[in-house]
């Protein structure tokens, strides 16, 4: 652990919050330009979703591998590569003229993506000393997090003012600069007691994410007793025991399985996965009901989410000093109850009401997700000693899992909710008119708009379908993150083993 205390690990510290951010930014950033590239190249509604989907894969799956490659190889090498990854799938995504250019393109992008996110966090592991890490891991978490409402303000900017390769091209300068400054900035940090690549074990493990993520990302499509649906998941199950069958019968593991028998390292996941789950499902639904429901445009949309990146900055900023004062434990678990605030406050949105109570909703849940994440992913990152990449990974792909199984069982409620609700609204329509109403509230947005003044009722029984749909995501993760907060408080240790609260050099001491 090299260069502690001085101004240079700051520097080091920037060039990572660049490289997160671009990353996180773009999981969203794509969203509000879906509309223009289906135009533009005259997509169906399947190849959108995989221009979604592509790259959620490739960024679930390959996040374990590219970890231990980091620990093993060198986390600057690995990173940098990584960057240029992303770099070169961002031009290719710009340039791209049809819609399987653009889906391989996004799917290199995500693999690019999966390599840096684990490795910026093994990096701060790595250089900061305890005193200082919290901080760093403040900064960083808001960097992560941040980049996702920061999404549709940058996209919905871009699509106003340049065509939709715009929201790709944005990566190339930004991703320049990052891999100039780590290329001088960034010292090598290797561990090398690193195992070496366990081949099998990471192809078992990709394919099992990759099933398992794509199974409840099309069963709201395909229904979840499909064959494929069951197909996929019955195969990740396969696929996961044959990789837990195969982990205990080689010494080159790809995942310590000692790491989930250190509690701060086990519970500091489950509250990341928590705040993920909360945090993917505001995003999910808060911008459609600002934009269908409310009338705003991309660009409206985008800056009406500021108040939760302004919270989580905010919270981020006193999360280091909190979690010293009161313990991890206190902490996390605070910061879970204030995001079930802010989501049940964001359930109470209607159609007709004004903006303070989004507003207030959204501050409270990123006030709450920086209070959290900060010192969870702290005492993940504490934890893991020298194997700090494996062990970013783990935390990561459990994340993204977390989150898109997430979306895919709250967007199947909130669909039948929200078809539910509109019922008697579609009587009198044309059967085409009223299927692409029962789609989504956006759909019945453009349908009602092509009635004139019959589409009133119309919008108006959408509007309030999708805001009672609303309110059930919205209390389905409170109800998850309080769960969390339980969980938390009754297995989580406040400290790390040795350590006096505290202690003014922050490195561990004999009590």
């Amino acid at each position: 652990m090299e260069d502690r205390g001085s101004v240079r690990q700051w520097w080091m510290l920037g060039v990572l919050c660049l490289a997160t951010l671009v990353v996180s930014l773009d999981i969203t950033i794509l969203n509000v330009a879906l509309p223009t590239i289906s135009e533009s190249l005259h997509a169906d509604t399947a190849e959108l979703q995989w221009i979604v989907d592509s790259y959620s894969l490739a960024f679930a799956g390959a996040m374990l591998p590219a970890g231990l490659l980091g620990d093993r190889y060198g986390r600057k090498r690995i990173l940098l590569a990584g960057l240029v990854v992303f770099l070169a799938a961002s031009a290719w995504s710009a340039l791209a003229g049809s819609m399987g250019s653009l889906i391989a393109a996004r799917t290199l992008m995500g693999g690019g993506a999966a390599i840096v996110m684990p490795l910026t966090l093994a990096f701060v592991a790595a250089t900061f000393a305890d005193a200082d890490r919290p901080k760093a891991i403040a900064v960083i978490t808001a960097a992560i997090a941040g980049g996702l409402p920061l999404g549709p303000i940058v996209g919905g900017f871009l699509l106003e003012h340049f065509y939709w390769g715009s929201v790709f091209w944005i990566n190339v300068p930004v991703v320049a600069v990052a891999v100039v400054a780590g290329a001088v900035l960034l010292r090598e940090s290797v561990n090398p007691a690193a195992p070496r690549l366990d081949a099998v074990g990471a192809v078992l493990v990709v394919g099992a994410v990759v099933a398992l993520v794509y199974g409840f990302i099309s069963a709201p499509e395909v229904g979840w007793g499909s064959v494929r649906t069951v197909g996929l998941l019955a195969g990740s199950v396969l696929l996961l025991a044959l990789f837990l069958w195969w982990e205990r019968r080689v010494t080159d593991r790809l995942v310590d399985p000692g790491l989930f028998r250190n509690a701060r390292f086990t519970w500091g996941t489950m509250a990341a996965v928590a705040v993920s789950v909360a945090l993917f499902g505001v995003l999910f639904v808060v911008p459609q009901f600002l934009q269908a429901v409310q009338g705003n445009n991309a660009f409206g949309t985008g800056l009406r989410l500021v108040p939760l990146m302004g919270g989580l900055l905010v919270a981020g900023g006193v999360a280091g000093p909190l979690d010293r004062l009161i313990g991890t434990k206190l902490a996390v678990a605070g910061g879970l109850v204030v995001i079930a605030v802010g989501l049940v406050v964001l359930s109470r949105a209607a159609p007709d009401t004004g903006y303070g109570v989004t507003a207030t909703g959204l501050g409270l849940a990123g006030l709450g997700v920086g209070a959290a994440m900060a010192p969870a992913m702290d005492a993940v990152t504490a934890e893991v000693g020298d194997e700090a990449g494996a062990g970013a990974a783990v935390t990561n792909t459990l994340r993204q899992v977390g989150g898109a199984l997430a979306i895919a069982v709250l967007g199947s409620a909130m669909s039948a909710v929200y078809v539910d609700r509109l019922g008697s609204a579609l009587t009198g329509l044309p059967e085409s008119a009223a299927d692409a109403a029962r789609e989504s509230v956006m759909a019945a947005a453009a349908v009602a708009s092509g009635m004139g003044e019959q589409g009133a009722g119309l919008q108006a029984a959408a509007g309030s379908a999708f805001a009672d749909a609303m309110a059930v995501v919205m209390l389905s993760c409170a109800a998850v993150v309080l769960l969390g907060a339980v969980l938390c408080l009754c297995f989580l240790p406040a400290r790390a083993a040795g350590t006096v609260p505290g202690a003014a050099s922050g490195r561990p001491v004999t009590a």
